[in-house]
């Protein structure tokens, strides 16, 4: 499989799982609210679009540790895979470096 199409499953696996976790987040009770954290802004690399993907694989990883069930396994099936990405996306960047 391309590192394209990988991402791009990737990327609709996370889809999948934000949009499956939407109702369930609207639904909840209400608590304290949670004050995210001011992001700093890193200084623009080489390469802003595997960096703002990675960035983004972050958060559906963080969103979906979060999210109230497991989906039937496959919340865990898809944070493995957004692992498998950073992986990828890491070892990209570090082929870029070198190349």
């Amino acid at each position: 499989m391309t590192l394209i199409k990988r991402i791009l499953t990737i990327l609709a696996v996370m889809a999948f799982g934000v949009a499956l976790s939407l109702p369930l987040a609207t639904s909840a009770e209400p608590g304290p609210a949670r004050t995210p954290a001011p992001a700093a802004l890193p200084a623009p690399g080489p390469h802003p679009e595997i960096q703002d993907a990675m960035r983004l694989l972050h958060q559906a990883d963080d969103h979906l540790a979060h999210a109230a069930t497991d989906f039937g396994g496959h919340r865990d099936k898809a944070r493995h895979h957004i692992a498998e990405a950073l992986g990828e996306l890491d070892a990209a960047l570090k082929y870029a470096d070198t190349h």
